[in-house]
């Protein structure tokens, strides 16, 4: 998608999606609207991929190593304060961790609209109907079977690595009665190791 629109347009509705989710999450008590927002989430949260695509199109060599690693950083950041900041929103109201992550992500959008600049100054190329298709590009893998093996294992990994933190929030609520900030400070610590 970034090759035909541009990167800060894909990276603006991104966020744009990220802010309606959050916003939903924050306001609504009606189970199927939740969902909703996390479609919209889902369809557009592609913030990593086209942030580290933009890095790629703006920097070279060693600049582009440096600015890729305080991406990594920047990610290990959040995955240690971002627990920490929601349970300790989540002990003030269940809505205001929601409530945050909505203004972050609408004051990035602000920011994005107003200071960022596409980087992506190639030609725009036509996207097929069949491009869609998430499916589509693995097909060159198909005749690989070393590289789809290692795909499938780095997929179940990916998938695997989102259960822990699912379930430890019900874990501990349920086996040792932990408030909210105690739960986001043991998700910061599980960050740290």
């Amino acid at each position: 998608l970034t090759d035909r629109f541009g990167r800060r347009p894909v990276l603006l509705a991104s966020l744009l999606g990220a802010t309606i989710d959050y916003a939903i999450m924050a306001t609504t008590p009606v189970l199927w609207i939740l969902y909703a927002g996390r479609i919209v989430a889902g369809i557009t949260g592609a913030t990593g991929a086209v942030a580290g695509a933009y890095i790629a199109d703006i920097t070279d060599g060693e600049d582009r190593a440096r600015h890729f690693g305080l991406m990594s950083a920047c990610f290990g950041v959040g995955m240690v304060a971002g627990p920490v900041a929601g349970g300790l929103l989540g002990a003030i109201s269940l809505h205001a961790p929601f409530l945050a992550a909505a203004v972050l992500n609408g004051l990035n959008l602000l920011l994005g609209c107003f200071l960022m600049q596409e980087s992506h100054k190639g030609e725009r190329r036509p996207m097929p109907l069949r491009a869609f298709n998430p499916v589509s590009s693995f097909r060159w893998a198909r005749g690989m079977t070393i590289v789809a093996a290692l795909m499938t294992v780095f997929f179940i990994m990916q998938l695997v690595g989102q259960v822990p933190a699912a379930l430890w929030v019900i874990f501990g609520e349920d086996r040792f009665r932990w408030s909210a900030t105690m739960i986001g400070l043991s998700l910061a610590v599980f960050g740290i190791l």
